[in-house]
Order: C-alpha cells, then structure tokens, then sequence
C-alpha cells in the first residue's frame, strides 16, 4: 500500500522518478529498521504483477522485484535462480502453464543484469520458451517475451534467432497497420510509430494504405479485422516498438543486416515493414546506426526497383517517409525531389549517389575521412559534400555520362556494377581550427556543421560562426 500510495503521489506531483527513488530508498532501509522480523514479498509474489493491468501495481511490482534481486547477496540470487531455472519447460515448450511463466519472469529478470550467474542450460531453456512466447497469439504472453527477451537481450542472444525475434517485432510492431483499413491503418501508423511524413513529390508519393489492404468494389477498404483489434493491441505495439528499440541499443550489428536483409525479400509486405522499422530505428539510435548507413540505404534503393512495376507503386509511400526521416536524422544525407536524386555521405569517406527512378547507385565520390554533410543543389545536377578527416569541401557531378544510362537501360546492372568512381568537379580545403575536438560525439559534431546551397553555383559551409562558400 505504501509503495502504491508513492506512486499516486509521484504521479500527482508529474514526477514518477522521485517516487523509484523514494520507493528504493525506503525498501533498501527496511530491512534494518525493522530486523529480524522483516518478510519481504517474495519474487513469485511480485512475479505475478509484472504484466498487471494495473499500471500503478505493475510498476510497484518492478520497482521492488529489482530493489529485491539487486539488494541480494550473490550466493542468494544465485539460489534463486538454481530452484526457479528447475521450474522451466524441458519439454513440450509450447505447453507454458502460469507456473512456469512466473519462474521464467523471475529467471529473466536476474539473468538481465546479472547474466554470468545464469548456467548456459538454463539460458537455453529460457530463450526457447521466449521464442516460443514470442510467436503465440496471446497478446499477454507476447508482451511478456517482447519485455523479457529485449531486457536480456545480451544474455540470450547466442541462444535465440536474432533475425526471426527481430521480424517478429516488426510484423508485431505493424500489424494494425496492416490489419486495419484506410482510416483506421493510418490511425494505427500514427498511434504506433508515433509520426509519419511523407515524402512526395515525383516518383515517390504518399500511400493511403498497407500493401495488403483489400478494398471492395465500392472503393472502401476492407475492415472485417476491426473487430478483432481492440485497444490493447496497441500496448502490444507500443511494447514491440520498444523491443526493437532496445535491442537496436544493444546489437544494431545485428538488426541492421536483418533490416537489409528484408528490404531485399521478395515479399512486398516484408519489404514494407522493413521501411517503417528503418524510420523506428533511426529515430531511436541514429547515432548507432550512423556506421551502417551505405548498406541500409543501398538496400532502400534496392526494394524500389523499376523491373517491378506494380509492387514499386505500393511501396514508394513508405519509402518516402523513410527517405524523409533519414535526411531529417543525418546532415550527410540529402534528398531531390525532381531528380529523384539521394546522396548519403559514409563514415568510410565515401559519398554515395542513387537514383531512386532506377532503384541503383549512380555514382561514388571517395574522400578522406567521415563525410559529415551533403547537399544536392537546387537543379539537382550538383552534389556538396564536406568530409572532417581532410576538412575538403568538394562539389561533383552525381549523374552518369548519357552512354552509361543507355547501357543501364538496356541491361538493368546489378547495384555493384551501377556505380563508378567520380572525381570532384571543384574543391576547397577549410582551414585547421575551425572544427570541434575529435574526442566529441560524431552525431554532435555534424550538427555544428551546415552545407547549403544559396544558389544554382554556390555553395554555402558554415561552421558554428564561421562561413565559407565556394562558387563554380
């Protein structure tokens, strides 16, 4: 009562992490003020409230199931996890009674923070049953294993299919998107990415719904799945959003290659969901997933290929969100409406061009050092690009010879063949001093920095209070 007082309080006061401290402060002093006959709530108690309903009990729950199994010896947690490790499935996993779920919360919860205490059998067993959680269609069971599996994430990932748990996030994370019409997939595209602009202008316009939207003959979409979707799925997509963001944190190794690698799946859908979870990611972790930026990027180019006309068209809203969140996200990332034109800048020194109406990379500029901004001028013929290792500003050509065109026209060349080395057309080297400490965040550095065109032959560097222009 008195923790669920606290929080009434912390909440009253617009303050719920003053209540945690107040709530830890006074459970860590409780032992010792009443002695010997304190009796903590033992962890099946408050394993059971981990997934209340109540919002106010479950983070009671949490809050004093962590003070408990953090404030533990390591010879008591290390018994607890012996005697409830026991209690998982060892056979027939899909078979998960509430006894076993409670055990797993509890096993799960010490395993997070305390990994090296838990024996590699009983991480196996956890991580099956995780999985197994995972891909059942109780909302309850996969709001639990989305939980337990991101929090321990770096405990159970040598034991889980990192790839299958991230589609499943994502597929989980879209699915009202999906499920739902017209009206109510935008309203479930709002709700659970939480925004969403779209680019539009040329090849790359808005979509008003989900690939998989079927529409009857009078032009409305279908909404027999309604029904079925109540307010709670999107507390489960509110948790899968959240999923993925923490593993994002913990492995982007490992969920950019899956992103890719489902830009690059046959199934349309796959590859529509693969662009709202780029948008999930990038807002999250820009600065982790800045090092894969060339791969990601070359994979969203790759999914909007012209030889498939029909699954383009159903694809280029989402892309364009996508496009737009990157350019929003990165400095060294640049977008022409007209031209249909992207330029990303790498942390290997290149700088990349695409063109999004053939779905390829165009050209490639090498410099030295961390291509920190880009910026493709006003008639789209021109790309400024500043690189922080040589400190050269450097503008060049992104579009290919006509003759390179005709040969792409003819024969479709695969991404790796599209692209040619491209020298600057004219450059410039910024005098040392100007820019911050290399010890300073990357992502930090390129917002001190701004590249701009002022017009059709002049390119605008700023640095904080410095400026530098170079004309053609």
């Amino acid at each position: 009562m008195f923790v669920l007082n606290v929080w009434r309080l912390g909440g009253f006061l617009g303050s719920e992490k003053k209540a945690v401290e107040v709530i830890n402060y006074y459970v860590g002093k409780l032992p010792s003020q009443i002695g010997r006959r304190f009796k903590p709530l033992s962890l099946l108690t408050l394993a059971q409230y981990w997934q209340s309903a109540n919002g106010n009990l479950q983070r009671a729950a949490r809050t004093l199931m962590l003070s408990a199994v953090h404030g533990a010896s390591e010879r008591l947690r290390r018994a607890e996890l012996f005697y409830w490790s026991s209690m998982l499935a060892r056979s027939a996993p899909r078979a998960v009674d509430g006894e076993e779920l409670h055990a797993l919360t509890i096993v799960c919860v010490i395993a997070a923070d305390f990994p090296a205490q838990l024996p590699v059998t009983a991480r196996s067993m956890a991580a099956t049953m995780l999985q197994t959680l995972l891909a059942s269609r109780g909302e309850r069971e996969q709001m639990m294993a989305i939980e337990l599996l991101s929090r321990g994430f770096a405990t159970f990932r040598a034991h889980v299919d990192s790839a299958m748990v991230i589609r499943r996030l994502v597929g989980i994370m879209l699915r009202i998107t999906e499920d739902q019409g017209e009206d109510g997939g935008r309203a479930g595209r709002a709700e659970a990415l939480g925004r969403g602009a779209v680019l539009g202008r040329a090849a790359l316009v808005p979509s008003s719904s989900a690939p998989g939207t079927r529409r009857s003959s009078d032009g409305r979409a279908n909404k027999a799945s309604d029904a079925r979707m109540g307010s709670v799925s999107f507390a489960v997509v509110g948790a899968a959003k959240s999923g993925l963001q923490r593993i994002s944190a913990l492995d982007m190794p490992v969920v950019s290659a899956t992103l890719c690698s489902m830009l690059c799946d046959p199934s349309v859908d796959e590859r529509w969901r693969a662009l709202h979870a780029v948008g999930v990611v990038v807002q999250a972790h820009a600065a982790l997933l800045h090092e894969h930026l060339e791969a990601v990027t070359s994979a969203i180019v790759g999914s909007l290929s012209p030889k498939r006309a029909t699954e383009r068209r159903r694809l280029v809203g989402a892309a364009g969100t996508c496009v737009r969140v990157l350019e929003r996200s990165y400095a060294c990332v640049s977008f022409h409406a007209e031209t249909q034109t992207l330029a990303v800048g790498c942390t290997n020194g290149r700088c990349v061009a695409f063109d999004l109406r053939t779905g390829t990379r165009t050209s490639v500029l090498d410099m030295h050092g961390l291509v920190a901004a880009v910026a493709i001028s006003p008639l789209g013929n021109l790309v400024a690009s500043f690189a922080l290792g040589s400190r050269e500003l450097c503008v060049w050509d992104p579009q290919p010879s006509a003759l390179a065109m005709f040969a792409k026209s003819l024969f479709w060349p695969t991404d790796a063949e599209a692209h040619g080395s491209v020298a600057p057309t004219k450059s410039m080297t910024i005098p040392d001093g100007f820019l911050v400490h290399s010890d300073v965040p990357v992502l930090s550095v390129m917002r001190t920095i701004k590249l701009s065109w002022t017009g059709d032959s002049t390119v605008l560097l700023q640095i904080r209070d410095a400026c530098f222009s170079l004309s053609m």
